[in-house]
This record gives structure tokens, C-alpha cells and sequence, in this order.
């Protein structure tokens, strides 16, 4: 293997596509409670190195699944593809998680609880319990409310943290479906257990969407709390606009293909954009 691929396969253990998210989830929620800047940039740090070990780890435990053609062709499993011996994958990510409990230690003491209980949700989700739909959609969307708890709590947990953090769980949860669907090719092929496998594409689309609407309705509900500005709205407004559009057009036309097209504009764009709204709700004031 060349020095390009080494390089690569670690980058890949990055996940960089999914961290980043979790990383701006629990920035967000560290700015909405009021930490002060420093702690902010600490609390994102350690994070990030959660989420990058509960990922990697993620990758080591479906190694064997990550094999199986056509999975393999989607997944870029360095630790399945052995680019990475799976004790230096092991190590990877319990070097970021030993750094992510120090980081949060000194940073808040409350974070350390929060932490723990992500901490036995990333092994639990490594060691299959929580292989049925349900709890695997409970969990993802438990793991986003809790990092943004993470966050919050270098500050102070008011009625906006909250209701946000609940909007955070629904958001994930819905999305969990849609990224289901448009897996399920693959997905058929092995013993994964996943919505649509279980209640049918129809179904999960109706789950999902259900999901997505209580997400977009808590949103708009927390402004008025008193606690982000007018901008926030602004933002928000063009955040539920968006997400019932896709929703609409997820509803009436979901499929592998469909799913495949909106992942990133979903996932990616609609998070980084409720991030900002709230960010900058917090500290402008018009």
C-alpha cells in the first residue's frame, strides 16, 4: 500500500462527513447556553474526538458486514478493506475517547455525565444492542439531543437548549430514515436490520416525514422563548420553507435514488443551516 493510500484510510477514519455535523451541534449548543469562548472551543474539541472514536469505532465492529458486496462499494471501511489492522482501528478510537473524557473534565465537570452516557451508547451501538430499527433510530437521534446537551452545559440549560435539543432528536430521527432508504439495496444483501427492510419503504416514508414535520415545528417554537433574536426567524423561516419542500417531495417520491440526492442538501445543508440561525440569533440582537 502506497503512502497516498495510508494517508487516506486515515482520513476515512476521520469520518469527516458526519463528524463535522456533531461538531457544529455541539458548538451551537455551547453558544446558545452562554459559555464563555474558551470553553466553547474546548467542548467542540472533545466532541469531535467522541464522535470521531464512536465512528471509527463504528467501523471496526462492522468491519466483517463492510465485506459483503454491494456494501463494499459504498462503504469506505479502511479497517473491512485492510488498509488498517483492526488492533490500530481499536486503538484510533480509544486514543479519541481517552482524549475526549480528559478534555471534558476540565472543561465541566456536568459534561462528564452527559459524556458517559454517549460513551455507553457508542459501545452499546458497537457491540449490537440496539440492532432493531426502532432503537437504532431512538439511539442516532438520542446521541444528537446528548451532544448537544454536551455543549450546553459550560453554560446554562434554559428552555431553548431544551426544546432545541428535542428538535435535534427528531431531525436525526427522520433522517435516519431516509438515509435507510436509500441504503436498502445494499442493504437487502445483508443481515442489517433497518426500517424499510422491516416496515416497508411506504411505511419508514411516513415515520420519517412525521419525524421531520415535529422537528420543523419545535424549531419555529423556540423562538418564542425570548431567547434567540429576530434573525434567528428570519433564518428558521427559510429553514422550515426548505426542509417541508424536500419533506413533501421525499413523501410522494421517496426511493434509493431520491434518498441518495437529498442526503447531503438534508443532512449537511439543513443542519449547517439551523446552526447558523442559531448561533446567530444568540449573539446579534436586531
Amino acid at each position: 500500500m502506497t503512502f497516498k493510500e495510508k494517508l487516506l484510510a486515515i482520513v476515512y477514519l476521520f469520518r469527516l462527513e458526519r463528524t463535522t455535523m456533531v461538531t457544529s451541534i455541539t458548538a451551537t449548543a455551547a453558544v446558545l447556553a452562554g459559555a464563555v469562548w474558551q470553553d466553547v472551543l474546548w467542548i467542540t474539541f472533545a466532541g469531535w474526538c467522541l464522535a470521531v472514536s464512536g465512528f471509527s469505532l463504528d467501523f471496526c465492529a462492522d468491519r466483517e458486514l463492510d465485506k459483503l458486496a454491494p456494501r463494499a462499494k459504498i462503504r469506505r471501511n479502511p479497517i473491512a478493506r485492510e488498509m488498517i489492522p483492526l488492533p490500530i482501528g481499536l486503538a484510533f478510537s480509544l486514543t479519541f475517547m481517552v482524549a475526549s473524557l480528559i478534555i471534558t473534565i476540565f472543561t465541566s465537570l456536568w459534561g462528564v455525565i452527559v459524556w458517559g452516557v454517549i460513551a455507553l451508547i457508542i459501545v452499546g451501538l458497537a457491540f449490537g444492542w440496539f440492532e432493531f430499527p426502532i432503537a437504532r433510530g431512538v439511539t442516532l437521534g438520542g446521541l444528537q439531543l446528548l451532544y448537544f446537551f454536551m455543549g450546553a452545559t459550560t453554560g446554562t440549560v434554559t428552555p431553548a437548549v431544551i426544546i432545541l435539543a428535542i428538535m435535534f432528536f427528531f431531525a436525526m430521527f427522520g433522517g435516519k430514515g431516509v438515509t435507510d432508504i436509500r441504503d436498502f439495496p445494499q442493504d437487502q444483501e445483508t443481515p442489517v436490520k433497518t426500517f424499510p427492510k422491516k416496515y416497508g419503504i411506504r411505511r419508514t416514508v411516513h415515520i420519517s416525514a412525521l419525524s421531520l414535520v415535529i422537528a420543523y415545528v419545535l424549531s419555529l417554537g423556540v423562538y418564542w422563548t425570548g431567547e434567540l433574536s429576530r434573525i434567528y426567524l428570519y433564518l428558521d423561516i427559510v429553514y422550515i420553507i426548505t426542509g417541508f419542500i424536500i419533506t413533501g417531495l421525499f413523501f410522494f417520491k421517496a426511493s434509493p435514488k431520491f434518498c441518495l440526492r437529498i442526503t447531503m442538501v438534508y443532512m449537511m445543508g439543513q443542519g449547517a443551516l439551523i446552526c447558523t440561525a442559531i448561533i446567530l440569533g444568540k449573539l446579534i440582537t436586531i
